[in-house]
């Protein structure tokens, strides 16, 4: 009989239902998942967090694989010295940058299911791209009483041969232009590196019904959008955000919004996360707020689950690895 690879979960993170003794872990690894990882590998019985990591260090010399999701153990060069063994790591969520750097540079594999995160991501977008051509914000808000219900008359652009701009060309954009592809519009991709680009922003923004702002969290990218660009964005227009609250030039956009009332602004995430108290972003009427809701949730959080699953059977089968985070991909 084969032997069992050595696995163990290394996690700080803490529930999100503020449930006692309800880890995140048990939220991803759920439906039978953690089971899964039982029978697969020799699991071992506790959860690694920073805080034990000492007490247990001396009992994970032959430790192969971890898995883990969000809340994954930043491990030191130093405790990485103390796992001599380790081989990969199978992380249930999306971006690695917090943890990868040391894992890299001794040749231990880091395989994200940023392609699964990215999918629920998408289809939120989507759903507010449809809604955007639809007219529904827009009409949504002139009709407030019988009066204007009689007299409303449909405001967009209509889903059929209209221009949708999408603000980056990572995994969730490559995924929202898979769903897009399906609908009769016209799609543009703005990448982040301005070396990279066929459309500029200025363009984008200016000629498409739908913009959706997927640009990377990088610091060149804080506050790139601005007044000059969302001044730009033609009537009826809606802009998007679920990338990240800090690209968006939020002062200019509220100022633009207050001039601009047929503009409506989704935004997913803000920056700070959610808005202080107080700020007009909770006011206005063309602004739509939610808490960070494009992303993984409740059932959707398994299928992150079920990816690194799936990359552990390859790599136990010594196959190509899927998900791993590759340098290009960087």
């Amino acid at each position: 009989m084969r032997r069992k690879i050595k696995s163990a979960i290394l996690n700080d993170g803490v529930s999100w239902t503020k449930t006692e003794g309800d880890h995140i872990v048990s939220q991803v690894y759920a439906g039978g998942r953690m089971e899964v990882l039982t029978e697969i590998t020799d699991l071992y019985p506790e959860i690694i967090t920073t805080e034990n990591f000492d007490a247990h260090a001396a009992n994970l010399q032959d430790l192969e694989v971890v898995f883990s999701t969000w809340g994954m153990v930043s491990l030191s060069k130093e405790q990485l010295l103390q796992l001599p063994s380790l081989k990969a790591v199978f992380y249930a969520a999306g971006a690695t940058s917090s943890f990868r750097a040391p894992l890299v540079d001794r040749g231990i594999k880091v395989c994200s299911a940023a392609a699964a995160n990215a999918i629920p991501v998408a289809e939120f977008a989507l759903g507010q791209i449809l809604l955007a051509g639809a007219g529904f914000f827009r009409n949504t808000r002139e009709c407030t009483d019988e009066k204007n219900m009689r007299r409303c008359t449909f405001r967009g652009t209509g889903n059929y041969d209209s221009r949708v701009a999408i603000l980056g060309n990572g995994t969730i954009s490559t995924r929202l232009q898979e769903f897009l592809s399906m609908h009769n519009l016209e799609v543009v991709v703005v990448p982040s590196r301005t070396a990279s680009r066929t459309v500029s922003l200025e363009e984008a923004f200016a000629t498409s019904f739908a913009v959706v702002n997927l640009f990377p969290d990088r610091d060149d990218n804080v506050g790139v959008f601005n007044a000059a660009l969302f001044e730009k964005m033609m009537d009826g227009a809606v802009f998007i955000n679920v990338g990240r609250g800090r690209q968006v030039n939020e002062a200019d956009l509220i100022r633009v919004l207050k001039n601009r009332p047929d503009l409506t602004a989704s935004l997913d995430v803000q920056w700070p996360e959610p808005p202080v108290d107080g700020s007009e972003l909770y006011r206005l009427p063309n602004v739509l707020l939610t808490p960070h809701t494009a992303g993984s949730k409740a059932a959707e959080l398994v299928r992150m689950a079920d990816y690194m699953i799936e990359d552990f059977h390859r790599f136990n089968r010594n196959e190509p690895l899927k998900y791993e985070v590759t340098p290009d991909q960087l």
